[in-house]
């Protein structure tokens, strides 16, 4: 199996490392981000959200060459700024683009030197070669065609199986969705200028309204979308757990009891991908699930004999890291 390299320590990379630290950690070989060696091992011992990190991790420089320590594991730490600049060490294949800045093909194939072979971006992107959402399209997934990919967005992942069971189940007329999404670092703390002016406003004051890339992505993984697909974005003063609010016009009759034996059916088809929500839940209890989504079945509403309204939680750090890297560990094994 190929070794990886990860691009930025961010919200996501962080909780990549942790994940590939924790199941396998002789995978990574590499990692890249311009932060300081100590700044960055703080941040990944200690999460707000998430909590401690559940195996030891610490840093340390030799030779002028800084390292991470996840366990026993030393992984090489550089701090370029540019994908092109990064010294990959012998043995990688595989990087991972996690810095939120190079989404567009070109700039992500910038990694694609020193034998590095494919790159996958943790970020919707207008023109990669794939756009990857299980469990809708990861078959198309070929390593051969396939250099530059894209793992989506949180949000994507976590409405694309809701609108499959609608599909596949009773068909799918016309859909629409809004997310209801926690505050993201692309918002201003305190008002203060953005090139969105509801952005910026001071993220944890307001519900501030605004686009989501998940739309684009959905497009691109489920070319079969009813024309007219869209939605908005409510992002709201949390940090943690977005809530999908589904809304279709179905092909065939449907009522709530069929609409929850479509889900949990896939529930038990797609294990770790579609999970069912415990009564009354919210937000919070979610946080730390690995799903892509968990169908809150208590909410389901039928407006009409094929008019439905469907709503589906997920951690959107959690869940969408769990997916980058069952993605990444898909595509190691076979380069």
């Amino acid at each position: 199996m190929g070794r990886i390299a990860l691009n930025g320590l961010g919200r996501i990379g962080r909780l990549v490392v942790r994940q590939l630290g924790a199941s396998r950690p002789g995978l990574l070989g590499a990692v890249n981000d311009p932060a300081p060696l100590d700044q960055l091992v703080h941040l990944l011992r200690h999460d707000s959200v998430h909590g401690p990190s559940a195996q030891p991790i610490g840093g340390f420089t030799e030779g002028g060459q800084d390292f991470l320590l996840l366990g026993d594991h030393r992984v090489p730490l550089f701090h370029a700024t540019d994908p092109g600049g990064i010294p990959f060490p012998p043995g990688i294949r595989l990087a991972v683009e996690a810095s939120g800045r190079f989404t567009r093909r070109d700039d992500a194939a910038r990694h694609l030197k020193d034998g590095v072979s494919h790159v996958v971006i943790s970020a919707p992107s207008p023109d990669a070669d794939l756009t990857v959402i299980a469990p809708v399209n990861g078959a198309d997934l070929d390593p051969g065609r396939h250099r530059v990919i894209s793992n989506a967005s949180c949000t994507a992942h976590a409405t694309a199986p809701m609108l499959k069971v609608l599909d596949d189940t009773f068909g799918l007329e016309h859909a629409g969705m809004s997310t209801v999404h926690v505050v993201t670092n692309d918002q201003r703390l305190l008002d203060l200028p953005h090139k969105d002016r509801r952005r910026a406003r001071a993220a944890f004051q307001s519900i501030i309204p605004t686009t989501s890339s998940a739309f684009g992505a959905l497009r691109r993984a489920l070319p079969g979308l009813p024309q007219g697909f869209d939605g908005v974005a409510l992002r709201v003063p949390t940090l943690s757990v977005n809530l999908v609010d589904l809304v279709a016009t179905l092909r065939r009759d449907a009522d709530a009891a069929g609409l929850r034996a479509a889900y949990e059916s896939a529930a038990a088809a797609w294990p770790g991908i579609l999970g069912i929500a415990g009564p009354h839940t919210v937000s919070c209890d979610i946080t730390g699930h690995s799903e892509s989504v968990l169908m809150d079945l208590d909410l389901t509403m039928t407006l009409g004999p094929r008019f439905v309204k469907v709503f589906g939680w997920h951690d959107n750090e959690t869940g969408y890291a769990a997916r980058l890297c069952d993605l990444v560990l898909d595509l190691a094994g076979r380069i």
